[in-house]
């Protein structure tokens, strides 16, 4: 398979790294604990969008199914676990992301250069080999998404969606 079907196969990640930013509520993910007198995660990280996250994902990798059956066929029937998996280890490289940020005494928003950018999808990726063996050339994803990411946080922050460029 091409490199192409890496970033067909990644999608459920996308969504849910997105996903997660439209649901929230059902409370903090850390309950407001702290570490080291720091927030473990900080209040954008909820359950909401942690559940959000991973529906989406599974429900996306379904759709994706109809369309490109040969990308998960390695899983026969269990697209819709992986997608889940996807959808869930790319939140969980989102909180990976705010655990640091919170060490390193970045407020939630601030950047954190590379980490904000490709760490739901190297998360992701990593749960995903729970399930499947994926061809290297699929790794191309990491850099595409660093550019895509940017690019598009740059055109929601000039239309006024955002605001911060990153």
């Amino acid at each position: 398979m091409n490199t192409y079907y890496g970033f067909i196969f990644f999608t459920p990640a996308f969504f849910a790294n997105s996903a997660a930013v439209f649901v929230s509520g059902l409370g903090r993910v850390d309950r407001g604990k702290t570490f080291r007198g720091k927030p473990i995660l900080g209040t954008n990280k909820t359950n909401g969008g942690v559940l959000g996250a991973t529906i989406g994902g599974g429900l996306l990798a379904i759709a994706v199914t109809f369309f490109f059956p040969e990308i998960f066929a390695q899983v026969d029937g269990y697209h819709w676990a992986l997608g889940f998996l996807l959808g869930f280890g790319a939140i969980v490289g989102d909180a990976v992301g705010s655990f640091l940020k919170r060490r390193l005494e970045i407020k939630p928003g601030g950047p954190f250069p590379v980490m904000d950018q490709v760490g739901f999808v190297i998360f992701a990726y990593l749960f995903s080999l729970i399930f499947v063996k994926l061809p290297l050339g699929w790794l191309m994803v990491i850099p595409f998404t660093l550019v895509l990411h940017l690019a598009a946080n740059m055109i929601a922050y000039n239309l006024g969606w955002k605001d911060v460029w990153w």
